[in-house]
């Protein structure tokens, strides 16, 4: 009877052991391909603008701006090399949609040599970047990273992250990418694209909503971005993420290799939407400590500007479409703004 319980065992081990081995074997093989399996795919709103990157990049930038959608925005890169008198190819915008500190750390990263021209860096900060417990504005659920964190994260950025639960996910994901399942129409389509040589087509972020009245409608009437209620996802139990801190100090440490010239940008939103952070004492506490944050970041190389709502900036709301992204007139009033007040500091020469 033993003997039989011993076999058993023996036999469970081997499958085990077996399995294991088959699991590995696909997936770290699996793992190593995110990247080159994400430019056929594209899944994340990041890998047009790699394609770009891989491509297209001027490698003498002498102007880079980094943030999210709402950088897309507002910089009109035509005004903003013309002010500067230089080509409008050597003024990049690579803010991305839902774009933040670790977005903007993975770009620099990746395409050091972009800045080692020691150009003009323009960063943004928004309060929600480090908020510890954002809700996504649309689906309506936590939002401590994007998907394709799956796709870029390295080993040890699983490693520090700070909740357990989702720790052991990320790490096991490693090894395993749970994350890049797909239905098998999907991955004959990638297999189609891998034989036919596609990938990503080449694109920097564009507010459609600029150019086309109908987006420009959904984007104002859509109550997901009116300003309270994406205030209150946005700083849904607004707490300090010392996690999304870390990654913004090596953003900043690793461009102060390269460049004497690095501003940190809050732009401006609607009225409604700071009114949630000043109407909430615990909000307010959290936005002080986003500000000292920033500003403990600043020395001879480091500067920030602070523009909470349209009037700091002496413009009014009439450049919003929504709670913060601005339209095209606006973009052009903000970029000569911008410029001007950059000027005026002696941050441009």
């Amino acid at each position: 009877m033993s003997n039989r319980s011993s076999i058993s065992v023996s036999n469970f081990i081997k499958v085990t052991l077996v399995t294991f081995l088959i699991l590995m074997g696909v997936g770290i093989p699996l793992s190593v391909s995110r990247d080159s399996l994400e430019r056929i795919s594209g899944r994340s709103n990041l890998t047009p603008m790699f394609s770009y990157l891989d491509t297209n990049a001027s490698p003498d930038a002498r102007v880079i701006f980094l943030g999210s959608s709402r950088f897309v925005s507002f910089i009109k890169s035509d005004l903003f090399s013309q002010r500067l008198g230089i080509d409008q190819s050597k003024v990049l915008n690579l803010a991305t949609d839902s774009g933040g500190p670790w977005e903007e750390l993975l770009i620099c990263k990746k395409y050091p040599s972009l800045f080692q021209s020691s150009p003009l860096i323009i960063i943004e900060v928004e309060p929600w970047m480090f908020n510890k417990n954002g809700i996504h504005p649309i689906y309506k659920i936590p939002w401590p990273f994007e998907s394709h964190f799956y796709t870029w994260a390295s080993f040890q950025e699983r490693l520090e992250f700070p909740d357990l639960e989702t720790k052991v996910f990320l790490l096991t994901d490693y090894f395993w990418p749970f994350s890049e399942r797909r239905s098998l129409t999907a991955w004959i389509s990638i297999l189609h694209k891998i034989v036919t040589g596609e990938h990503v087509e080449p694109q920097l972020s564009i507010p459609i909503y600029h150019y086309s009245m109908k987006a420009y409608q959904s984007l104002a009437n859509d109550p997901n971005f009116f300003p309270y209620q994406i205030a209150q996802d946005h700083l849904n139990n607004f707490e300090f993420a010392e996690i999304k801190a870390q990654y913004f100090k090596r953003l900043i440490s690793l461009l102060e290799r390269y460049s004497n010239n690095i501003i940190l940008l809050q732009p401006p939103v609607r009225q409604q939407y700071m009114e949630v952070i000043y109407n909430n004492a615990e909000y307010l506490t959290t936005y002080m400590k986003v500000l000292e944050f920033m500003h403990s970041l600043e020395n001879q190389n480091v500067h920030s500007i602070i523009w909470e709502t349209s009037q700091d900036c002496g413009l009014d709301d009439s450049i919003f479409v929504d709670y913060g992204h601005f339209n095209i007139r606006g973009a052009y009033i903000f970029t000569q703004r911008l410029f001007d007040e950059m000027k005026k500091r002696g941050l441009i020469q």
